[in-house]
């Protein structure tokens, strides 16, 4: 009997969607479903801009597919050794720390609490813009002549005057989070008014600055609206601190 060769392909599609409705997919433990539903919900919340409410029911089809997938083929590594290969254990071993790892920084997260004070200070720190004032040296001696100067009564803007630099025209304010991290850690506790107490070093000169105005950001969200994500960033600070102190007492050095 001839069969077109459209018809035989139509029939061997056929006879194979019959072989795979008649295949048992694997079960999975239900606490596995809830979790990586869980975990998918939690990732959606992460995006509260999204217009379309996720859908339970077929996010938890979704991820039981995804399960049984990745079950099955895990069994068919299994099948074909690669639990016995040393280059995929090593790599399992690798992904396997890394895992533990996000998990207890997540761990850590939940466990660290904040204050009122705490977040009120972050936003602070945050949402403020300042304006600086600057002179800049050709070496340690010249500054140390100037600071001098400052302790027996030299206003700074003199100071600036002895030693004028054309970015001492610019006047206007500045996020320190615009500035180099060794700038910004410099000013960070510092108040209207303040001159650094060691010169810094940037490219080969020496730097004396003066914090001459402090506001807070006019473009800046009220404090009630963010508190959420301030909450979390202090939360995470903490956490990267906490981990930082724990690495270095572990011989590592960040």
């Amino acid at each position: 009997m001839n069969i077109k060769p459209k018809t035989a392909v139509l029939a061997i599609l056929a006879l194979s969607t019959v072989g795979l409705a008649t295949a048992k997919a694997p079960e999975i433990d239900p606490a596995r479903i809830d979790s990586m539903v869980a975990e998918v919900l939690r990732q959606a919340d992460q995006h509260p801009n999204q217009t379309a409410k996720p859908d339970g029911q077929a996010i938890r089809k979704d991820v039981v597919t995804r399960l049984q997938t990745l079950e099955v083929l895990k069994n068919e590594a299994i099948k074909a050794g690669l639990d016995k290969n040393a280059e995929v254990q090593n790599q399992f071993k690798n992904v396997e720390a890394e895992f533990y790892a996000n998990q207890y920084a997540a761990y850590l997260e939940r466990q660290t609490a904040v204050d009122d004070a705490e977040l009120r200070r972050f936003y602070d720190q945050q949402t403020r813009i300042i304006k600086l004032q600057q002179v800049s040296f050709a070496s340690a001696d010249e500054v140390r002549a100037a600071q001098e100067l400052l302790l027996k009564g030299l206003s700074f803007e003199e100071l600036m005057k002895r030693y004028p630099n054309p970015e001492q025209e610019f006047d206007g304010f500045i996020s320190p989070q615009q500035l180099p991290p060794q700038l910004a850690t410099a000013f960070a506790d510092m108040n209207r008014g303040d001159v650094t107490h060691e010169p810094i070093q940037m490219e080969n000169r020496f730097y004396l600055f003066k914090l001459s105005a402090v506001e807070r950001n006019p473009n800046a969200e009220p404090f009630e609206l963010v508190r959420n994500q301030i909450a979390q960033a202090v939360k995470r600070q903490k956490v990267e601190n906490q981990i930082e102190r724990i690495l270095k007492e572990n011989g590592i050095n960040p």
